[in-house]
């Protein structure tokens, strides 16, 4: 472990945005790694150091300090930079998933022993199936196991309706993922990696996505880069292939519900009872309604000062999740909620 005054040294130059004496600080605690034989660790910790660093006047220009890309003609951020506090233990996976999620990540973390063996981690992950399924929580929760930022690709501003713009930003990005070490996600990434063979497409998406395709293919970070997409069935042929691991989400059934309901509801009191009306009423839910609808009662305990599931809360928030699925679907908003 790194001794405490080291860490505290860190911590004070990142506040005070001292790059010289962040630097000075990270280069003592890489040679006391190198001391306890954490040759790995050390190793990982001096290539990230060099990644940050400008190597005409040694000073670093770590990414968290680096203004962040923009795009050229309406001057706003290409991609955010987003703190997860989720983990793979809050989400609800099938075991399929959860076991392919975990070799990713013992994967990633032993990088330099694969490389070290002429082999390569899993570092270009597809995920695909309809929204509110999971795909960008556990996007998150990846960002949080590893300790790694979330660098969140905001498609509104990546997508231009200037010619050649949208394959500049996408340059931009990588350019700028090059410098850190990041979970990359790209949410809605059909919105760049669409068929270039639709015939309702202009040329310039054909180019964006022979750009996309080029730079992914030469991006030479140390990031894990994770591309999301509702609209799977819209992607192009060759983007398929670039992926190293594709994971489907699906709808969850009535016992995932139940799952996440009492993993949502553990800092109320509540009975199993609760859980299964609010599961029957939730039949067919997202993952995402499912979380909305329980903090919904969350509130309405809060707001009461109570620590518990009341029957009343759960007819509120199940009638307003109705009546917005009716809004969303266009079905008749006169459905009641499955109470007794």
């Amino acid at each position: 472990m790194a001794r405490a005054d080291l860490l505290k040294k860190l911590i004070q130059s990142h506040q005070k945005r001292d790059d010289k004496a962040f630097t000075i600080a990270a280069e003592e605690l890489i040679q006391e790694e190198r001391k306890k034989q954490h040759l790995v660790f050390a190793n990982e910790l001096e290539r990230l150091l060099k990644n940050g660093s400008t190597g005409s006047n040694n000073r670093s220009t770590l990414v968290s300090f680096d203004p962040l890309p923009q795009d050229s003609d309406r001057h706003i951020n290409l991609v955010e930079i987003k703190r997860s506090e989720r983990y793979i233990e809050d989400l609800v996976l099938t075991e399929q998933i959860k076991e392919g999620i975990e070799r990713i990540l013992q994967e990633f973390r032993e990088w330099e022993v694969l490389e070290a063996n002429g082999l390569s981690p899993v570092q270009k992950i597809l995920f695909c199936g309809p929204s509110g399924c999971g795909k960008t929580a556990t996007a998150e929760a990846i960002s949080s196991e590893l300790g790694l930022p979330l660098l969140y690709v905001r498609f509104d501003s990546v997508v231009s309706s200037l010619l050649g713009e949208t394959a500049a930003n996408v340059r931009k990005v990588f350019d700028y993922a090059k410098r850190g070490q990041w979970v990359m996600f790209f949410d809605e990434f059909d919105a760049i990696g669409r068929s270039r063979d639709d015939a309702t497409e202009h040329g310039e998406i054909k180019r964006v996505v022979n750009s996309f395709l080029q730079i992914m293919d030469n991006f030479g970070g140390r990031s894990l880069i994770i591309a999301a997409t509702n609209f799977e069935q819209a992607l192009d042929p060759a983007v398929w292939r670039r992926f190293d691991e594709v994971i489907k989400f699906d709808r969850p059934n009535d016992n995932q519900l139940k799952i996440l309901i009492r993993k949502l509801f553990s800092s109320l009191r509540f009975n199993n009872e609760q859980v299964n009306l609010l599961a029957i009423n939730l039949s067919g839910a997202t993952f995402a309604d499912c979380e909305r609808v329980c903090f919904d009662i969350r509130k309405s305990s809060v707001l009461k000062g109570l620590r518990q599931v009341l029957k009343e809360d759960i007819e509120e928030a199940v009638a307003r999740y109705i009546y917005r699925q009716s809004i969303i679907k266009k079905l008749p908003p006169n459905s009641t909620p499955v109470i007794d």
